[in-house]
């Protein structure tokens, strides 16, 4: 089931109240992100809407007790203070329930819907098939992937919805059991659509990868285009699994700069300071990052891997590094158009971000009103 039509969800007022129980820490990835952009926009149309994000609500907080994911120690599971989240629920009383990933605050999420007999809404927008391959090899590997494939299957047999950002994450859902998928887009921070424009200079001189600098992300590849064009100015915003990785191969580039994570202010300056954004992922579900961009009307090259590239209204936004070519070829290619071609995207992006959000909210509130029996 795709998202809802074009109906503008300003007015609309549900009589819904929604408890996010999120294993994703707000603005730390892309569904942390995803999760808390959402909540920020369901808050006007909503009775009630908020977030128990996981590092928040650990058991022992001073210790943050959590589990590294394997093959990547940047992000961890934490174990959910059960005795406070249940306080939490019976002072807001939700009537709908949202698991944004697999972990155990999804799990405490599945069981509190089945003992209170509430809806349930599951997102599922990592690819478990693809991420398999990346990070876990050999006998750890398949028990690793069995595991989360396993995980996953219990999640979609409890759920009333299943959440996904493209139709090839609903395939792969379906495969796993999954049986009422929905397909969402993604919605935009309000700061991006309130804060004031600043207009794309028109070049392409300053490129910005921002996300986590992971093996699916392909950020290495940025560093190499760094390399081939000593001319561009190039940084990268983010912490992950590669960062000292990167930082070695950059460390003797002037053209380079190596921000850490950023906060969303701080990010979003950034994205006002580039020419170019790019993310050249070996898998990317959605691309948060490219919305992001988008919005504040700057170029935006993905690689052909990134899901949002199955959005047909998103498409005349983007720019795209096509089969077997690099980075940096995909920049010089850039650098060749026009100005003049290079600001008609820019400006369709921004107006194509703009149409995705309206649509977005409307289906989520479709979702939301079709779990609550219309009330």
């Amino acid at each position: 089931m795709s998202v809802g039509g074009g109906e503008d969800p300003s007015g609309r007022r549900l009589p819904v109240r929604v408890m996010i129980l999120s294993d994703a820490i707000p603005n730390r990835n892309g569904v942390g992100t995803y999760y808390h952009d959402l909540m920020e926009h369901l808050q006007e149309n909503l009775e009630h809407v908020e977030m128990i994000p996981a590092r928040a609500n650990c058991i022992f907080k001073k210790k943050r007790v959590s589990i590294p994911l394997p093959g990547d120690n940047s992000q961890h599971l934490y174990l959910p203070n059960v005795l406070r989240i249940l306080q939490q629920v019976r002072l807001e009383r939700p009537n709908v329930l949202i698991a944004p990933t697999l972990g155990p605050f999804a799990l405490l999420a599945r069981i509190l819907a089945r003992r209170r007999n509430l809806p349930l809404i599951f997102g599922y927008h990592t690819s478990l098939n693809k991420l398999a391959g990346l990070y876990w090899q050999g006998h750890f590997g398949r028990v690793t992937s069995w595991y989360l494939k396993r995980a996953s299957r219990v999640m979609f047999r409890h759920a009333d919805a299943v959440v996904v950002n493209t139709d090839a994450m609903e395939a792969e859902a379906r495969e796993l059991g999954a049986e009422r998928v929905w397909i969402m887009g993604t919605t935009i921070a309000r700061p991006l659509m309130e804060r004031p424009e600043v207009p794309y200079g028109g070049g392409v001189q300053s490129v910005l990868y921002a996300g986590r600098l992971a093996k699916e992300k392909n950020v290495t590849a940025v560093a190499k285009a760094a390399e081939d064009l000593p001319g561009m100015k190039f940084t990268f915003a983010g912490e992950g699994p590669l960062r000292q990785e990167l930082t070695r191969r950059t460390l003797a580039l002037a053209n380079v700069e190596l921000t850490g994570w950023l906060s969303r202010g701080e990010l979003l300056d950034r994205i006002d300071r580039a020419d170019v954004v790019v993310l050249p992922s070996e898998h990317e579900s959605f691309g948060s990052i490219a919305l992001e961009a988008m919005a504040r009307g700057r170029l935006m090259l993905v690689s052909e891997n990134c899901g949002i590239l199955r959005w047909p209204e998103l498409v005349k936004g983007l720019c795209v590094i096509r089969e077997g070519e690099t980075v940096a070829e995909a920049l010089r290619r850039l650098r060749a158009l026009p100005e003049s071609e290079r600001r008609a995207v820019a400006c369709a992006a921004r107006e194509a971000t703009r149409s995705m959000n309206r649509k977005t909210m409307e289906g989520w509130l479709d979702l939301l009103e079709s779990l609550r029996g219309g009330a």
